[in-house]
């Protein structure tokens, strides 16, 4: 991958790796982010600050009216919660791949290269969550091509005002100059911290790799906490960023005094968060960190992405499971942090027995906390 244009604070080979897709013919391969926090194990401060960066770029002086950020599920929901956060004043909402009502429903379309393609935005209010939007940021870790974003946007045209604005905000940005071009005659501001030289190339060259199995259970978790945390702010129906916030501070406050013995010989910890339920986990990791405990964050995806022992490789472990969110669909977990403590972060309405046990017999730690955060 060649480098235009450097923001990130971090060298290329440092915050990225080349991967593997399994048995997606429509891009074989995916840069995966070493400080996400979604497929590799991160420190949650650097996430953060990577996110704010990000934030950082988006110029909102021209924008007169309510701003809208919308995050792409699954891997950009963190992303755009981040982006929310830094503007403080905006609706933000992420698309979902979940079961939820179709009266809700507001827009469906297409990611044309993912392993799910089909798309879904909600909200509890309707078409009316667009009134009196002027400046909508759409979120993402990287961009290959945009035509995700360019899809919705035709979707989103006739919900918004005329002179509603449209950006584009990634980590990595690696489309050609023709694709860029598009975006340019379209008026959509395009903001990244990286930029490489047109990167789909790079999605579909081969990578000479040595494939790993899937890894087996650890069977090490002798404890195992759950607990119900009520007052979740749901962004796949959309809320106000004040509302999310104080939601996940209120989440990060009743962890904080219902485990702090726990916690008292804790010194490694490792958070995970559950497909598109990110944020949540990134930010309990970070109050951990900020209490002095060695701290990693990542979370389960839908992506099959393929491990291997190769050097240099993203990713060397790969661990099946139930979702929290329906038991008959497999997710993921790599690499996963050894350490004294996992806490499992799960906004699901009802966790099934098999992904229940299924995190039990995987975690790397004695000790194991499900909080579920429920309405």
């Amino acid at each position: 991958m060649t480098v235009i244009e450097n923001l990130s604070g971090y060298e290329l080979d440092d915050l990225t790796g080349l991967a593997v897709r399994e048995n997606n013919s429509k891009r074989k391969n995916l840069i995966v982010n070493n400080y996400q926090a979604k497929h590799v194990p991160a420190v949650p401060s650097e996430t953060l600050r990577l996110f704010d960066r990000l934030a950082s770029q988006i110029n909102l002086s021209e924008t007169d009216g309510r701003v809208m950020v919308i995050g792409f599920a699954e891997t950009a929901t963190a992303i755009a919660a981040a982006i929310s956060a830094h503007i403080g004043d905006c609706v933000f909402l992420h698309t979902s791949r979940e079961n939820i009502p179709p009266e809700y429903r507001v827009a469906d379309f297409s990611e044309e290269h993912s392993h799910a393609s089909e798309q879904f935005l909600f909200s509890k209010s309707g078409d009316d969550i667009f009134r009196g939007v002027k400046h909508i940021i759409f979120a993402e870790d990287e961009l290959t091509t945009g035509k995700t974003i360019l899809n919705l946007i035709n979707v989103l045209k006739d919900k918004t005002d005329e002179d509603c604005r449209f950006s584009a905000a990634s980590i990595i940005n690696g489309m050609s100059e023709q694709n860029l071009n598009v975006f340019s005659e379209r008026n959509i501001d395009v903001y990244r911290l990286v930029r490489l030289v047109n990167s789909i190339e790079d999605m579909n060259r081969e990578l000479d790799i040595r494939p790993l199995p899937d890894h087996g259970e650890n069977r090490v978790c002798k404890s195992v906490r759950e607990s119900i945390i009520h007052g979740k702010a749901d962004p796949r129906l959309g809320c106000g960023c004040g509302e999310y916030e104080n939601a996940v501070g209120s989440l990060i406050m009743s962890f904080m005094n219902k485990f702090s013995a726990e916690l008292s010989d804790c010194m490694s910890i490792d958070v995970i968060g559950t497909e598109e339920c990110m944020y949540p986990a990134v930010r309990l990791a970070e109050a951990l960190e900020n209490k002095g405990h060695n701290v990693r964050s990542h979370s389960t995806t839908r992506s099959p992405i393929v491990p291997s022992a190769s050097a240099d490789y993203p990713l060397n472990e790969r661990y099946r499971l139930h979702s929290f969110y329906n038991g008959r669909r497999t997710t993921y977990l790599y690499n996963i942090f050894p350490c004294d403590m996992t806490i499992l972060v799960t906004d699901s309405e009802n966790i099934g027995q098999s992904a229940h046990n299924d995190i039990i017999n995987i975690v790397k730690s004695e000790k194991l906390i499900i909080l579920n955060w429920r309405k």
